[in-house]
């Protein structure tokens, strides 16, 4: 999804509700506008998600335990949406999120009555039963059904919350259908968090925390090894104050299509692209110590790489997982359903392993769930498709950033060509003045008559 021209103000998890309202209504350029002020909350969740029972999600029933969490062995039954093509997987990680979460809560000493009010309990179970019987009837659930349930749900988690002003609750119902499409992001390449937008917001009503591992706190891919130590330390901690004083994915895009560099620009936008290009699987070694100091142990979370929405929890200290969603995991014949999750412990997903539902490891797919060579050839390929999915994809981003790129390039001196040649007719007679640019701030230029469309390097869309 392409990223939302975003502001500076930035939303905590911690932030509460009242401090939520203000940056909303102080935002003005947050997309979340109603189509008319006099609906109410209550007709737009019925009537403005529209009728998509042509579009349905599998349907998994996931068992699991945590050592330390369980009484006498006892497992956890939790129904998740599965995801067969690329753009819903906002919604999937919302949904998947929401009831693991609610399952483990349901576990703990006080059955998760100091965490969640009995109209949240009721608004959970009711979804939580809604996929069990859609599980055992059709094995799938319509996306209006879905919709339908996360606007009920929506109403009720508002409903308890004086502070939140109204109408945000009404833009958010009426936006809830770019659930299935995708949403629009800016993550914060030094926090770790994402600009208020729809997505943070929604997600922030429901209680989830939404953190990506997108974060800088390694040196620039160096051409040479032979780069001197003092010269390299000079670059990284350059590195470091741009990005400081960027931030945001937004506004670095911004920076490295300013039209009229000075020399220290152009230094300072080969330093960034090349750790954009290092780090294009959107992850870093940094962004993962992040993430065991935030969250704490057993956890879950929305977690954005790869231009995707999932769920992730945190076991343990460096102990992360993310919740299998694919739809070719459920094969019935093939037993492909045990795998449950797959750890989170590298950059670039060569040391990560599928588990099961109790974090036992697969190591050997064929020994572990106990079917024969011969009777698992379309699992076996299914299995290998997924876990080079991240290789794979990393691969990937890299060569569509640096295509758009090129073509925006391009496509951006031709425009500045043809502007200066008719700038230059239509002065002929006026000398242009000169003057100063800082490292991180374009040369003021006369303001054109029509407003050029924003340039980006590369967009951020969900799969």
């Amino acid at each position: 999804m392409s990223v939302v021209e975003g502001s500076s103000t930035k939303l905590e998890t911690t932030t509460p509700q009242n401090q939520l309202q203000n940056q909303v209504q102080s935002e003005p350029k947050l997309e979340l506008k109603s189509e008319s002020p006099t609906q109410t909350t209550t007709k737009i969740s019925k009537s403005k998600i529209s009728d998509n029972n042509d579009v349905n999600f599998p349907i998994k029933l996931i068992n699991w335990s945590l050592d330390g969490f369980t009484y006498d062995n006892q497992k956890l039954t939790t129904p998740i949406l599965l995801q067969e093509k690329n753009g819903p997987c906002p919604l999937i990680s919302l949904v998947n999120t929401l009831l693991l979460q609610y399952n483990f809560k349901n576990l703990q000493f006080d059955q998760g009555i100091l965490s969640q009010t009995e109209n949240q309990y009721k608004g959970l179970k009711n979804l939580e039963s809604l996929l069990i019987k859609k599980y055992h009837s059709d094995k799938k659930i319509s996306l209006n059904e879905i919709l339908s349930s996360i606007g009920d749900l929506l109403l009720m988690y508002s409903e308890e919350d004086t502070s939140l002003n109204p109408e945000i609750v009404d833009q958010l119902l009426t936006q809830l259908p770019k659930l299935h499409t995708g949403l629009d992001v800016n993550p914060n390449l030094i926090t770790g968090d994402f600009e208020l937008n729809l997505a943070t917001t929604l997600f922030h009503i429901f209680g989830l925390v939404f953190k990506h591992g997108w974060v800088i706190g390694g040196a620039p891919k160096q051409v040479s090894d032979e780069t001197p130590k003092e010269e390299e330390d000079t670059s990284i901690k350059k590195l470091e104050n741009i990005m400081n004083e960027l931030q945001t994915f937004d506004k670095i895009q911004d920076y490295l299509f300013l039209e009229h560099p000075n020399s220290s620009v152009v230094t300072n936008q080969e330093l960034i692209k090349s750790w954009l290009d290092t780090n294009c699987t959107q992850l870093t070694q940094q962004g993962l110590t992040n993430l065991n100091t935030i969250l704490e142990s057993s956890q879950f979370i929305i977690f954005f790489r790869n231009n995707h929405f999932n769920t992730l929890f945190k076991k343990s200290s460096m102990e992360f997982y993310l919740l299998v969603t694919d739809s070719s995991f459920t094969t019935p014949k093939n037993k492909s359903n045990q795998i449950i999750w797959q750890s989170l412990n590298s950059i670039n997903g060569e040391n990560d392993l599928f588990f099961t539902g109790d974090f036992m490891p697969v190591l050997d797919i064929n020994q572990d769930l106990n079917y024969g060579t011969n009777q698992d050839e379309n699992f076996d390929s299914d299995l290998l498709l997924v876990k080079q999915l991240q290789e794979e994809e990393d691969a990937a981003i890299a060569k569509r950033m640096q295509d758009k790129y090129e073509k925006q390039h391009k496509r951006h001196t031709t425009n500045n060509n043809k502007k200066n040649e008719q700038k230059d007719k239509s002065q002929k007679s006026t000398s242009s003045s000169s003057s100063t640019t800082s490292d991180l701030k374009p040369v003021k230029k006369e303001q054109p008559t029509e407003k050029p469309k924003k340039k980006k390097l590369f967009g951020i869309f969900s799969r």
